[in-house]
């Protein structure tokens, strides 16, 4: 719960404990004063720090003690009745703070200030991509919200999801914020780039915690939203584009076979970030000058690392990919990849034996030094901000700080070694490795 949303649940104290404590008779204000205070509180708490849908029932309960204040003023109210509605206002208020909280990413490890700004980069003529860059930066200011459309990206995860109802219990994201901050000047030097991207209907946000941890240590990331296929794609002028694969020529009865015929597009995105990123370095008032196009890799998270890998073997510009949980795109013949690769799988996809085929593959094809390491009682979002989203969300036995801690160590170990021509010394640089499992090569 925030502070303020604390001071509310407080000030129901009075009201509930009003009968178990001795009283001397009152009149006046005073008699009102018990269950006007967290009416009160609420006001304060609603122009102060903003009103969320979790603490309507709150609220309500609020209205209720004033209006059973009024009921009890000329008589000794009941303990009974106190003490249900104290049960209630606890279990309003704590329920679902901890079920759907406002929750804060972990601070990034290393030594740099983070920005964070937003790009839109044209694929071709009618497909263009909106992207969220994180660089290290030489200043600081406010923290950046983890996104600048909260009301259409609680929508949009809704209706890709099945359950438009659920927007509203995503309203809180609007409370979400980051270490790092919106168009910061960027450090002064360069540094390399990594190109992210997410899963089917996932969003560039959603590793957002990674990202500021990698600008941290000097990367920059570029993270896409895959317009159409994202759960939603807000542009800056305006237009949103929600989930919908029919845009690609998908129809109903293809959806099995989504990730065969999609694959060659998120390619294509992904080639056209790389292009920007020598526009940007060129002529961009903020990013020019400081990314190091001879440093450049991709990753990214499930159908996002099937790409990543996808794009570096045939992509001259890549030096390195780095599979999150990724499977394999249907249709696709087993092959490897020619240039240092890392592959973090889940727990849980170890029960998928078709995944776990195509993995074994992918390893006894790749020929620069690949390396396959497994996160302990993982599930496939682990590797997202899901779990910091629920705790409901996260699977038994997941150690959320240390999971973390590990997956972004590994990801700039990997990246460096690769990036300084000697991925076979990639094992020895990982931090804190006791969180991962070695899986290839054979330990």
């Amino acid at each position: 719960m925030r502070p303020m949303e604390w001071l509310v649940l407080l000030a129901f104290l009075p009201f509930v404990l009003q009968p178990f404590v001795p009283q001397r008779p009152r009149g006046g204000v005073a008699s009102w004063l018990p269950g006007a205070l967290p009416a009160l509180c609420s006001l304060l708490q609603l122009a102060l720090e903003g009103g969320r849908t979790h603490m309507i029932p709150l609220y309500l309960l609020a209205v209720s003690a004033l209006f059973l204040q009024g009921r009890f003023r000329k008589r000794r109210p009941g303990r009974g009745l106190r003490t249900v509605f104290g049960v209630l206002v606890a279990g309003s208020a704590l329920l679902p703070a901890w079920a759907l909280p406002v929750f804060q990413l972990g601070r990034p490890t290393g030594a740099y200030l983070v920005g964070v700004t937003e790009r839109e980069v044209a694929v071709r003529p009618g497909r263009r991509l909106m992207t969220t860059v994180w660089y290290p930066a030489s200043a600081r200011s406010a923290s950046a919200p983890l996104t600048r459309e909260p009301a259409q990206i609680a929508t949009g995860l809704g209706q890709a999801f099945g359950v438009p109802a659920a927007a509203p219990f995503l309203q809180h994201l609007r409370y979400v914020k980051v270490t790092a901050s919106t168009d910061a000047p960027a450090a002064a030097r360069t540094f390399p780039v990594l190109v992210f991207s997410p899963g089917l209907t996932g969003l560039r946000l959603q590793s957002s915690e990674t990202f500021q941890d990698l600008a941290s240590h000097g990367f920059v990331v570029v993270a896409l939203d895959h317009t159409d296929a994202a759960a939603v794609t807000v542009f800056a002028d305006g237009e949103v584009r929600p989930f919908n694969l029919a845009r690609f020529g998908i129809r109903p009865d293809q959806t099995e076979r989504s990730t065969e015929l999609l694959l060659p597009h998120w390619m294509n995105d992904q080639r056209a970030a790389y292009d920007a990123l020598a526009s940007w370095n060129a002529s961009d008032a903020l990013l020019g000058g400081h990314l190091d196009l001879g440093r450049v890799a991709s990753f990214g998270h499930s159908f996002g690392g099937v790409t990543a890998v996808e794009v570096c073997r045939v992509e001259p510009r890549c030096r390195a990919a780095a599979n999150l949980d990724g499977g394999w795109a249907r249709g696709l013949p087993p092959h490897g990849s020619p240039k240092p690769l890392l592959l973090i799988s889940a727990q849980a996809s170890a029960a998928l034996p078709q995944a776990m085929q195509h993995w074994r593959q992918l390893m006894a094809l790749s020929s620069d030094h690949p390396v396959w390491l497994e996160l302990p009682n993982s599930n496939h979002l682990s590797f997202t901000l899901t779990p910091r989203l629920s705790p409901l969300l996260s699977p038994r036995g997941y150690r959320l700080e240390a999971g973390q801690r590990s997956v972004d160590g590994a990801l700039r170990s990997f990246f460096r070694a690769s990036f300084a021509g000697h991925p076979e010394t990639f094992l020895t640089g990982v931090k804190g490795r006791q969180d991962l499992r070695l899986r290839h090569p054979t330990p």
